[in-house]
């Protein structure tokens, strides 16, 4: 029971840590950065990129921690052609799929293949995860977290979380993409009073005063024996809460409530009214959907 709990405690802290680095990031030169800061408090890895692949085009590195036995050349060579090969970039440009995949479930014969015998081979690397996310048909954007061959392959609790996590990568770097306007370093006071604001304000145009408390320790990676312990109240009281606003703000679970929390920030007009309030009623008018009171 401990370690499950500890577990979620994790995973739920990892999730909160990872929506607010998203939001911060969108817009700004560092975005990248924040992304693999945010992952590696989850997922342990020894090399990362982030690509930027297009179609006709040689993909382009967005971010680079290549820590491999040949580093920068490795990369260049990586650039120069052998990324034709590479079984990702065929994944989403060729057959345009996109998710999560891991390189030892994607290939069985990847120790056979030309690009494994003449390139990935001299990485020292021996696992590798890809997160693929379109922006359009002939633009794809892919973070790579890699594992030397010294250590153990990637496991299926570090898929499940990444699994988790997709949603939450692909509604930011989408609108980080689509909405690309890199802000100043100066204003990070201000970012982080006005997502403060957005937390303390979510959701109270359609939540009861208790259910926006538990909300907001959620949104700051609270779990249920934590939020329980700063509320003063009982677990399975919590619980109780978590269902009744779940089922108000039509969501199932922690990932899909921070991604309707991403969605509706980056929409805000404002940072002191409900961010939740304004989303909605776009969204109404657009679907002629009506929130459940």
């Amino acid at each position: 029971m401990t370690i499950e709990l500890q577990g979620e405690d994790g995973q739920v802290a990892a999730i909160a840590d990872l929506a607010m680095a998203l939001l911060e990031g969108i817009g700004r030169l560092d975005f990248q950065e924040r992304i693999m800061t945010a992952l590696k408090q989850r997922v342990a890895f020894d090399a990362s990129l982030v690509l930027l692949y297009r179609r006709g085009f040689a993909p382009k590195i967005l971010f680079n921690d290549w820590r491999t036995d040949r580093g920068l050349s490795n990369i260049q060579q990586y650039l120069q052609g052998y990324y034709r090969m590479d079984p990702f970039y065929r994944l989403t440009l060729e057959d345009n799929i996109d998710g999560v995949h891991q390189l030892s479930q994607l290939d069985a014969g990847f120790d056979d293949s030309d690009y494994y015998r003449e390139f990935y081979q001299y990485s020292g690397l021996q696992d590798e995860i890809n997160v693929l996310v379109s922006l359009d048909a002939d633009t794809k954007f892919a973070i790579s977290l890699a594992r030397r061959s010294t250590r153990p392959a990637f496991t299926s609790e570090d898929l499940k979380f990444l699994r988790t996590a997709t949603p939450l990568l692909v509604k930011a770097i989408v609108r980080h993409y689509r909405d690309l306007r890199p802000g100043e370093q100066e204003g990070e006071p201000l970012l982080q009073s006005a997502l403060a604001q957005a937390v303390r304000n979510f959701g109270r145009s359609v939540l009861t005063g208790r259910e926006c408390q538990v909300v907001q320790l959620i949104l700051r990676g609270h779990s249920v024996k934590a939020a329980a312990i700063k509320l003063g109240i009982a677990p399975a009281t919590v619980k109780l809460h978590r269902r009744n606003l779940y089922a108000k703000l039509d969501v199932t679970s922690q990932a899909s409530l921070f991604s309707l929390f991403l969605d509706a920030v980056c929409s805000a007009d404002n940072a002191f009214d409900d961010p939740l309030a304004g989303y909605l009623n776009r969204r109404a008018k657009l679907t002629g959907d009506v929130m459940r009171a």
